[in-house]
């Protein structure tokens, strides 16, 4: 309501309680005009007397006047009430003249009785704890003068947003002395609060009589802010919908505040801080349970104190139910609700008690999506894996990436799920522990078909992404000529790995996700899939030094090998398990029979990559152990086949080989000789990591021949050079040399994310 409006709706009212009286109508319908007349006078000085008072200019309240609209409301208003003749401008005009003096004079209510102090906030747990940091920065926020503050606090169910937003507003009630308003928007409910019944309630909260209340959105929100204009309030809207629904219910001035919560951050709403809140610390949610069944007694088994907090994953309602189940049976041990909490199948059951219940907040959340965004979130647990990356609901859903996009934002704005971002890699997608429980719950209530479609477009779309790193890293440049029985899914093309660096990369973030593949189509039974896996991603393990994942997938990947009777798979599988075995440094005998065998297949075959690469791989294990000549000889055979094929790469890698031999015999000059040439191979195919490796070679080799073929310290290009040798390197200027190309190497190698760099 404007200015005017107020002054007409007070003038009328006034007049029209007068004319009652004087024709003596003093019934029920008088006194409701009198108390109306009142309310509407008390408002009108109360904001003359603030506006005008409170800048100095106190003669303004001395020229009010009614303006011509506000007279052409008060003939409408007064002509209905009394069945004039609108039109009688003399009659009308001479009843405003004495409510005039009327309104000056202060009406019949004294300003103070006419102002209620609206006291609506709900307590605050009195086991309320934690969220320090936030609460400062909200309170400085909130409380900061001349400006408009809005300030919204967001994140999953069940975080803490309205216990947090509860401490805030009543820790600054002095600061908002002429009240405190809350609402309930019930924004995870199918039908949210409608904006203009919240207005309705603030407004008789605020003195505004029923009769007086505007029947359109639009009135009550003009009156509202109206009310609020003079006042200092601070606003409480919980549990909002989305902005839609909160706008109409902001004040139109500084002089008040507001604080929102919500699940979603309502990205698009005016808001002047915004805060999301995350799972409570170890410290913060140690201190809630304490305070809710008893710091002595979790203190007492603190290593179930903590177990349990990890269980709960740090959500403040899953705590607050896990501590009321702890305060309820005070005899029973902590470690029992640990066990309890420990069954995956039934955690969810167990953070369950009396009206509270932690998978209500998942649900309110899922049945707030829409088909489609429900099964999203169905099937983002199907796999057992800490994240995945954006780009991987795509393939899940068997939708295109936009469509994909859209209903991941979704979840990410209702905080279903959540995100991050490394530092190199794209969006990854993140489930709390809890979160994901429920997700599975609700895949057992849906056909197994629809998830077993899923994952395996899912592993498709990896295995098609691994086979591109894989190309990148094979000394080859390419996989295995047998590996193309299982059905590729397309990934996006800005997934692919390009370099070999990104192809280090990627398999670096990946590798988690890529090992629960391999074990998931192991016990689904789909073969291809798992044996392709596995050996794309056996150099990556490789450079990565995973020696006990390697082994731990090439034994599943092996028995599905045999299981589709496919001698290609064995022979490829058989040479990654040698080089783990013979890398890791665990089982050489075991490596050597890998390598000896899957030379036979290789050559039983045809496969002349395969049979070269074995032979290259058996050729370093015989070097390791000291059989010189034997290594010499399949370097060779090795060499013979990569100019063959032709395979610039592969025989760069041979020839990097042939140098350590030469090096070992002492003949230093064919070694670099060979190095030269292996350099300039890995340049042109543009292999940064073979570089390194030739680099570091070279140091070694150069190194050593200034020591006259004595032994090198593991880490000669680190310190000190030991006494014993016979020489004393520093003094030689191939020694500076050396060490530089060794750091040249190893810079190269921790660019690119080869793990093996300082061994």
């Amino acid at each position: 309501m404007t200015l005017e409006e107020l002054i007409a709706a007070a003038v009328s009212l006034t007049v029209l309680y007068a004319k009652k009286i004087a024709a003596g109508l003093a019934d029920r319908a008088a006194e409701g005009t009198e108390q109306a007349a009142a309310e509407h006078l008390g408002r009108l000085r109360a904001w003359m007397v603030t506006r005008l008072h409170g800048h100095g200019d106190e003669s303004a309240v001395e020229q009010l006047d009614v303006s011509p609209v506000a007279r052409g409301l008060v003939r409408q208003q007064l002509a209905e009430a009394l069945h004039a003749d609108p039109h009688a401008a003399g009659e009308l005009e001479a009843l405003v003249v004495p409510a005039r003096a009327a309104v000056l004079n202060g009406g019949f209510l004294s300003p103070a009785a006419q102002l209620p102090v609206p006291r609506q906030l709900p307590p605050v747990p009195g086991d309320f704890t934690g969220r320090d940091r936030e609460r400062h920065l909200l309170e400085a926020e909130l409380s900061s003068p001349s400006r408009s503050r809005v300030c919204l606090i967001h994140g999953p169910g069940g975080i803490g947003k309205t216990v947090t937003a509860l401490q805030v507003a009543h820790r600054l009630a002095a600061v908002f002395p002429d009240g405190q308003l809350f609402a309930d928007l019930r924004g995870a409910d199918p039908v949210p609060a409608a904006p203009d019944e919240v207005l309705g309630t603030f407004l008789r909260s605020l003195g505004v009589s029923p009769e007086a209340i505007p029947d359109t959105p639009e009135e009550r929100t003009g009156l509202f802010r109206s009310e609020l204009a003079a006042r200092r309030v601070l606003l409480l809207l919980d549990n909002a919908a989305d902005e839609e629904q909160v706008r109409p219910l902001l004040p139109g001035t500084g002089q008040c505040a507001t604080l929102i919560t919500s699940r979603t951050p309502l990205a698009v709403l005016a808001v002047t801080q915004r805060t999301l809140l995350a799972a409570l610390a170890e410290q913060e949610a140690w201190d809630l349970l304490g305070r809710i069944c008893g710091t002595e007694r979790i203190a007492a088994e603190a290593d179930a104190g903590r177990e349990v907090i990890r269980l709960c994953g740090g959500l403040p309602l899953a705590l607050r139910v896990a501590g009321a189940r702890l305060a309820a049976f005070p005899t029973r041990p902590v470690s029992r609700l640990t066990r309890d909490l420990t069954d995956e199948r039934g955690r969810l059951d167990v953070m369950s008690f009396g009206d509270t219940t932690v998978r209500s907040v998942f649900q309110t959340s899922y049945q707030a999506c829409s088909a489609r965004q429900q099964q999203a979130f169905r099937l983002l647990s199907a796999l057992e894996t800490p994240s995945l990356p954006a780009w991987a609901l795509a393939p899940l859903l068997g939708v295109d990436s936009a469509t994909a996009a859209a209903c991941l934002d979704r979840l990410l704005l209702i905080h279903l799920v959540g995100a991050h971002q490394p530092e190199a890699g794209s969006e990854r997608i993140v489930l709390h522990d809890l979160a994901r429980l429920f997700s599975r719950e609700l895949s057992t209530q849906r056909p197994q078909a629809e998830a077993d479609a899923a994952v395996q477009r899912l592993l498709g779309a990896y295995l098609a992404a691994a086979d591109t790193a894989d190309a990148a890293l094979r000394p080859a440049g390419r996989r295995h000529t047998g590996r193309n029985g299982a059905v590729r899914y397309p990934p996006p093309s800005d997934a692919l790995p390009g370099t070999a660096t990104d192809a280090i990369r990627w398999f670096d973030v990946e590798h988690g996700v890529l090992l629960a593949a391999v074990k998931h189509a192991h016990a689904a039974g789909w073969w291809d899939l798992c044996w392709e896996i596995t050996d794309a991603m056996s150099v990556s393990l490789e450079h990565q030094w995973r020696w006990r994942e390697s082994r731990q997938a090439h034994l599943l990947a092996l028995d599905a090998a045999g299981r589709l009777a496919d001698g290609g798979a064995r022979a490829a599988l058989l040479r990654n398990m040698g080089e783990a075995l013979r890398d890791g440094g665990t089982d050489l005998q075991g490596a050597e029979s890998c390598f000896t065998e899957a030379i036979g297949l290789f050559r039983d075959l045809g496969d002349d990559y395969g049979l070269s690469d074995a032979l290259g791989n058996l050729a370093i294990l015989r070097r390791q152990q000291g059989r010189l000549r034997e290594s010499a000889d399949g370097l060779a055979t090795a060499e013979d086949i990569f100019r063959s094929l032709p395979l610039e790469r592969g025989l760069a890698w041979t020839l990097r080989e042939q140098a350590v031999i030469s090096r070992h015999r002492g003949e230093y000059a064919s070694a670099l000789g060979k190095l030269d040439r292996a350099a300039a191979l890995f340049t042109a195919n543009d292999e940064p990591r073979g570089v390194a490796w030739v680099l570091r070679t070279r140091a070694d080799t150069e190194a050593e021949s200034i020591t006259r073929g004595c032994p090198l310290p593991r880490h000669w290009y680190d310190g000190p050079w030991p006494g014993q040798l016979p020489v004393r390197p520093t003094d030689d200027p191939l020694w500076a040399q050396a060490r530089a190309h060794y750091a040249d190497a190893e810079l190269i190698m921790e660019e690119v994310g080869d793990h093996r760099a300082r061994t």
